[in-house]
């Protein structure tokens, strides 16, 4: 069976960076299942899925667009360190948990740390990177003919 857009997959996969560090894999943290145009936690997988058949085993190649997206400048914000709470001294690369300007608590990496500031970087930590994806497609649902009819999970029905 093919997988399309609608399609419930099951699969084992690795997800290794450039430099051959495997960041991710269905070995620790259990198989992924995903519906082929609902999952967006990696948007250019579900894509690069569509086609491939059950039993499928290999590679599949994703841009930082498709992956964690792109290292944005504009996702970074410079505070003084007077401003940052706690007791752990700050170090480039330690994460941060913070709350701006009382807003709902965020998670953010120090970037770079200056004399009397610290640029915090909010973007995903392997935002920038390219991926590659060691899949094995171990199941594959069919969309009910709805769902192919583009009706889906509408309130129309």
């Amino acid at each position: 069976m093919y997988i399309e857009r609608g399609s419930l997959v099951l699969l084992d996969y690795d997800l290794l960076l450039d430099s051959g560090d495997q960041i991710d894999s269905s070995a620790v943290n259990g198989q992924l299942k995903l519906r082929v145009g609902e999952w967006h936690d990696l948007p250019g997988l579900a894509e690069k899925l569509v086609g491939l058949s059950e039993g499928y085993e290999g590679l599949v190649r994703l841009t930082p667009e498709e992956g964690f997206g792109v290292w944005d400048p504009n996702a970074t914000l410079t505070v003084r360190t007077s401003q940052m709470a706690g007791d752990a001294p700050l170090r480039d690369g330690m994460g941060a948990r913070v709350t701006v300007k009382g807003g709902p608590p965020a998670i953010c990496r120090v970037y770079r740390i200056m004399e009397d500031r610290v640029l915090l970087d909010f973007n995903h930590p392997f935002a920038g990177e390219p991926l590659t994806l060691y899949v094995h497609v171990r199941e594959v649902t069919r969309p009910d003919s709805s769902m192919r009819a583009g009706v889906g999970g509408s309130c129309l029905r």
